[in-house]
């Protein structure tokens, strides 16, 4: 297989919602889309939007046509808005946290963790051709690039961990105290990892899933991984995590970055090389 990164992403229409102070709605996220036309890796797509759909075909028509599959998909089918009614209940209950749109729109919560399901889907169904899987969240992309770009596996990634930014030091906490202090260690937008280690992490997210409905908690992707890998909780994942962080932490996109960093200097390196290969081709042909 190529040893590459294929990126996963998705879109499922929620009506406008607060996330912290600022609004999100679909006109936001039809303005990110945009800069997947940079994007060179192989990326699968989900949604039940004909206009994010039809963003992304046209954005990247330029590429090779098995660089991009898009597939319909109706919130019904998947198995994370199946919990959307008992989230609301949850979401309901007296004193509950209350933080947009995290333990407010079960929609959202839904959507959130959905990446796993699609994730699994994406391995179970054989969709891809690389050595590695990786999800991207559909609005990762913020600024505007001027040049096409991939992005890579960096050179110290573990074949058997997933690959997360840090945004926080970890502390154990409960899992109520993480809900309630909407705590998060590590960023949901964008993880890698290898196929094989990617199917158990996902089983055990979505058993957390299931385990945390029962005891009347939940919130978003990034709540539950903090609370997937607190001791506090014994929950006992099976694949480590190998976390990517700024020298402040403050970077929610910073193992996108970082990607896109090791890709460039892989550029510098193989022009160097080619630089050099036509030095000492120059030299040679002078003595033949």
């Amino acid at each position: 297989m190529e040893n590459n990164i294929t990126f996963v992403t998705a879109y499922f229409y929620i009506e406008t919602f607060l996330k912290g102070t600022h609004s999100r709605g679909i006109q936001h996220y039809q303005a990110w889309v945009e800069e997947f036309s940079k994007l060179e890796n192989d990326l699968i797509v989900f949604t039940d939007s004909h206009e994010i759909e039809n963003i992304i075909w046209r954005a990247r028509s330029h590429l090779p046509m098995h660089k991009t599959n898009i597939y319909f998909t109706n919130q019904a089918d998947l198995w994370a808005f199946s919990f959307s009614i008992q989230i609301k209940e949850i979401f309901a209950q007296p004193g509950y946290p209350k933080h947009h749109p995290n333990t407010v729109i079960e929609q959202y919560a839904c959507a959130m963790h959905a990446k796993y399901e699609l994730i699994e889907r994406v391995i179970r169904e054989r969709m891809f051709r690389t050595k590695y899987l990786a999800w991207i969240d559909i609005g990762y992309f913020r600024v505007r690039f001027k040049k096409p770009f991939q992005l890579q596996i960096p050179p110290d990634f573990k074949d058997d961990h997933i690959a997360f930014s840090q945004m926080n030091a970890f502390q154990s906490h409960s899992a109520f105290t993480i809900i309630s202090e909407d705590a998060v260690w590590v960023a949901g937008g964008m993880f890698i990892g290898r196929p094989e280690y990617l199917k158990i992490f996902v089983e055990d997210y979505k058993r957390l899933v299931e385990l945390m409905i029962a005891r009347r908690l939940m919130a978003t992707d990034q709540n539950l991984l903090y609370i997937m890998y607190t001791k506090a909780e014994h929950v006992f994942p099976r694949v480590p995590l190998q976390t990517y962080s700024a020298p402040c932490k403050c970077d929610w996109f910073y193992l996108g970055n970082h990607c896109r960093h090791v890709y460039q200097m892989s550029q510098v390196v193989r022009r160097r090389r080619a630089a050099g290969r036509g030095q000492l081709l120059s030299v040679y042909q002078q003595y033949i």
